[in-house]
């Protein structure tokens, strides 16, 4: 007895050893039974932004199973988790489904799968275990695969949902790590020299200056590099005339001089293997604060793939590839509008990565974050200047939600939109206007920040940043639940019952019609740019009581230019609310009136609004006149000039306004 225990206190470790290596085979044995003859994982997207769409239109994670079998099999029950307790994230496959023989299936299972990387388990119906695999770190749309269909092997590929795992493309996993900058994004007086490390010893970094991909395009980095004003070297992507046929058909000129332009430090650090970090960006502004377009405004840099932006077939900036297919066709009226040019894509599938900073008024840096970034508007698309939406998602390295400051306001916002303000190009205040005297009411405001804005270091022009209006900034303003929110634009009304008066909050459309009136909104309203919000359901509060309200938003289509414009009577011809209220509500055509009167003399009271005109005019009075240079190739005086005489036929607007509308208010309430 004492030879045994002596035995097993001499070989303890080598028995443990043995026992657990019998147990590791045992179970993988009873995996590998269970795993032939019926289904398998086979491909796995943990952080889905855009390549694989559902039926909803929405953009889950998902997981691919494949019958690699001769027969029919039904996994009813089955279980697809990514947790070892059963009773956590898990999806039940339903009643009925059965995987035709060497067919793929896709499967939304309902919970975040992680980009970070985890395990993702297959089980049959009575809990068996018939596959797993080890997710490792994920970039944004790309999968865990196995490189051929049911094979062993697993890569990094390129999406294949649904379809063989042999035609994706494996891709280089991106390793850890980060290049280090010596000085900090930022404002500069002076020209300084900047030094780049590896965090890792013993890799090559790879840098560029202008915003394109240092990974194609990179210098190899030997020595400092010296930051300096960089305005005076030629213009690279504000020289691309195909953005728009006002360029190409040479109706408006490119800039001829050069613009102001910053440096954009992109650099990557690349192991012995060939493989590279993730690219890091810092931005440097040198000279800025001597120039006086600057002082006290914000300053937001776009750094980005300058193929996902001006490339023919995939640039969302330009003409391309879609025009040229319009073109081609005889520009048919019934083309899909989402086709007519690169630019005119919207969705998940027109959105890009970008590298973002905001910096504040006093050129501090407010916020640095990874997001995405699509063109916004609709005619607007077509001019030489652009808006932006910026969505902010994990995806890409950053929060769903983003904080910053700005004008000693903190704002956690989900997404937000750079707004160049449509066709109005004169002042570029209409909306500011609108917003700021409509804030106390009931009818949906934003706030504006005014900015300047870089494109890969090159000055892009003037820009109002603003909340951009999705569900989560109805939940946040208004204190209701973000997946009970429903937001309707006027094409989503199917029939005129839903224009009942009882649908509707009736004090902010008093407030939203008296002010369209005082602002003498036309143009695309009131037959489109119309938007009310609600909840679904009643929730008991004061704005989640499901009752539509109003959203101001898009004044800039044409408002506050024509003094004597009878914009009675276009509303009275228009079918939605305003007409079907006038006949429903015996007194609202007075309160109607009654209305503009009050608001004429406090929201819109005329010296209240002459004052912000002048207020809002100091402030951007020299960022509109780079602007005007930059997008009319004005020289200074005549944007000056220009901008001036614009700003001039605003004051006369508000000046004149009122006593018009007491004129025709009469024939108003005579009409009826």
């Amino acid at each position: 007895m004492s030879k045994i225990i002596l035995f097993f206190k001499k070989y303890f470790y080598f028995v443990c050893l043995i026992v657990i290596s019998v147990f590791i085979v045992l179970y993988g044995v009873s995996i590998y039974k269970h795993t032939q003859g019926n289904v398998l994982i086979n491909e796995v997207c943990s952080s889905n932004v855009a390549c694989c769409m559902d039926e909803y239109g929405q953009y889950p994670d998902w997981i691919e199973v494949y019958n690699p079998t001769q027969d029919y099999t039904d996994i009813s029950g089955f279980v697809l988790n990514k947790s070892t307790d059963l009773n956590k994230e898990k999806y039940i496959v339903p009643d009925g489904t059965v995987l035709a023989p060497g067919s793929f299936f896709l499967f939304d299972p309902g919970f975040r799968i992680g980009s970070e990387g985890c395990t993702v388990n297959l089980l049959d119906s009575e809990n068996h275990y018939i596959d797993r695999v080890n997710l490792p770190k994920l970039k944004y749309d790309t999968t865990y695969s196995r490189l051929t269909d049911g094979s062993f092997e697993w890569e990094i590929k390129e999406p294949t949902p649904g379809y063989s795992n042999n035609e994706g493309r494996v891709l280089d996993p991106v390793i850890d790590g980060e290049v280090l900058a010596s000085e900090t994004p930022g404002f500069y007086d002076a020209e300084f020299e900047l030094r780049l490390s590896s965090s890792n010893w013993g890799r090559d970094i790879y840098y560029t200056l202008d915003g394109s991909d240092p990974i194609a395009n990179g210098t190899l980095y030997n020595a400092p590099i010296l930051i300096r004003d960089r305005t005076d070297e030629k213009n690279i992507y504000s020289a691309i005339p195909e953005v728009s046929p006002y360029y190409v058909d040479k109706e408006t000129e490119l800039p001829t001089f050069p613009v102001d332009k910053c440096t954009v430090v992109k650099a990557v650090a690349k192991d012995r293997l060939g493989r590279y970090t993730d690219i890091c960006s810092y931005t440097y502004f040198v000279g800025f604060n001597k120039r006086k377009a600057y002082d006290n405004m914000a300053v937001v840099s776009i750094s980005v793939n300058p193929d996902d932006f001006f490339s023919y077939e995939d640039g969302i900036y330009v003409l391309g590839k879609y025009y040229d297919d319009f073109v081609q066709a005889g520009e048919p009226e019934d083309y899909d509008p989402n086709r007519k040019a690169n630019f005119s894509r919207e969705g998940r599938e027109s959105e890009r990565p970008i590298s973002f900073e905001i910096y504040d008024e006093n050129h501090m840096m407010t916020l640095k974050t990874e997001a995405g970034v699509r063109v916004k508007g609709m005619g607007s698309r077509w001019d030489v200047q652009k808006s932006f939406s910026v969505i902010f998602r994990p995806a890409y390295g950053g929060n769903y939600k983003e904080s910053f400051t700005l004008q000693g306001k903190d704002y956690q916002l989900h997404s937000l939109a750079i707004d160049k303000c449509g066709q109005e190009t004169g002042t570029k205040m209409v909306d500011t206007i609108m917003n700021v005297a409509m804030s106390d009411t009931k009818c949906v405001t934003t706030d504006r920040i005014p900015a300047s804005l870089f494109l890969n270091g090159e000055y892009w022009g003037f820009y109002w940043l603003t909340e951009r209006m999705d569900n989560t900034f109805f939940a946040d303003k208004y204190g209701v639940n973000e997946d009970d929110v429903i937001i309707k634009n006027k094409e989503d009304f199917v029939s005129e019952d839903e224009w009942n008066e009882y649908n509707f909050d009736r004090e902010s459309l008093l407030d939203y019609y008296a002010a369209n009136i005082i602002t003498a909104h036309c143009g695309d309203w009131p037959d489109n740019n119309v938007r009310f919000w609600k909840t679904g359901t009643d929730e008991g509060t004061e704005f989640g009581d499901g009752k539509l309200r109003p959203v101001i938003f898009d004044m800039n289509s044409r408002s506050m230019e024509d003094v004597d414009d009878p914009i009675f009577d276009t509303l009275t011809e228009s079918y939605y609310p305003f007409m079907k209220l006038l006949s429903d509500d015996e007194s609202f055509r007075v309160d109607i009136v009654n209305r503009i009167n009050y608001m004429c003399s406090h929201e819109f009271e005329q010296q209240k609004i002459l004052k912000h005109i002048d207020d809002i005019y100091y402030i951007i009075r020299d960022q509109m006149v780079l602007d005007k240079m930059r997008y009319s190739n004005l020289t200074e005086k005549e944007a000056l000039d220009s901008f001036n005489e614009s700003v001039e036929m605003l004051r006369d607007f508000y000046r004149n306004r009122y006593d018009y509308l007491k004129v025709y208010e009469d024939e108003f309430l005579n009409a009826q």
